[in-house]
C-alpha cells in the first residue's frame, strides 16, 4: 500500500471525505499492479486512477460554482495542473510502459500533492459548502 486512507485529512464534507478514500484505493491498486510488474492490468488501473481523480474534481468545482466559494479561481488552477500532469503521465505510459516512471510519479509527485491539496484547498473548501 502506497496510501492509507487514513493518512488523508478528514474534511467537514462527507463526499469529499468519501472521493478520498476511492482514490486513495485507486492509488494503491495501480501502485501494486507496479511493484509486481504486470503491465497487462496496468493500462486499465492507470485509466481508472485518473477517472477517479477528474471526476472527484469535476464534482467538487460544481459545488465550489454552486456556492459561490471564494478560492474557487486558485482551487480549480491546482485541479488543472494536476489534470495537465495525469494526461502527460497516460500518454507517457502509453509510449514507453516505464514502469519505474509511473511509480515514481504516484510515490514523488501525485501521493504527496493531494495530502497537501486535500489539507490546504479541500479543508478550506469543504468548511465553506459543509456537508
Amino acid at each position: 500500500m502506497l496510501i492509507d486512507p487514513a493518512e488523508i485529512q478528514k474534511v467537514a464534507n462527507m463526499f469529499f471525505n468519501a472521493a478520498h478514500e476511492d482514490i486513495a484505493h485507486s492509488v494503491n491498486q495501480l501502485y501494486e499492479a507496479l511493484k509486481r510488474k504486470e503491465k497487462a492490468p496496468i493500462d486499465e488501473l492507470l485509466e481508472e486512477m485518473i477517472f477517479e481523480i477528474v471526476d472527484h474534481f469535476e464534482m467538487e468545482e460544481e459545488m465550489m460554482k454552486d456556492s459561490e466559494f471564494f478560492g474557487y479561481p486558485m482551487h480549480k488552477a491546482e485541479h488543472d495542473q494536476m489534470r495537465k500532469e495525469l494526461y502527460e503521465l497516460s500518454e507517457e505510459w502509453k509510449s514507453s510502459r516505464d514502469i519505474e516512471k509511473l511509480r515514481t510519479f504516484l510515490e514523488e509527485k501525485l501521493v504527496p500533492w493531494l495530502k497537501l491539496h486535500v489539507a490546504q484547498w479541500d479543508s478550506i473548501t469543504a468548511t465553506h459548502i459543509g456537508d
